[in-house]
């Protein structure tokens, strides 16, 4: 199995972007732990649209983390957090398998 990679964009509300650098380490604290998560990097343009990048070392961890975090009790509340502070409707996710 490759490695894999998941790219999430996303505009942030006006006046958003403190909130997302505070949820974004919780995210990253919630992730370190996951099977096969190598790392997650963000970033933000001068449009004020944000990057995440993340690496994982393979497709089935990352789905198996998405079917966790999807069953999970918190998944209603940070997605609730995500949106306040995300316009969810520029939301754009892509996955690449590295080769």
């Amino acid at each position: 199995m490759n490695q894999y990679f998941v790219i999430v964009s996303f505009e942030l509300y006006e006046g958003q972007l403190e909130n997302w650098k505070k949820l974004s380490k919780e995210i990253d604290i919630g992730m370190a732990e996951a099977d096969g998560f190598i790392s997650r990097d963000s970033g933000i343009d001068k449009d004020n649209k944000v990057y995440c990048l993340v690496k994982w070392q393979n497709k089935a961890n990352q789905e198996a983390f998405m079917k966790e975090l999807e069953t999970s009790g918190d998944a209603e509340e940070v997605m609730k957090r995500f949106g306040s502070i995300a316009n969810m409707a520029t939301n754009q996710r892509q996955e690449i398998e590295i080769f």
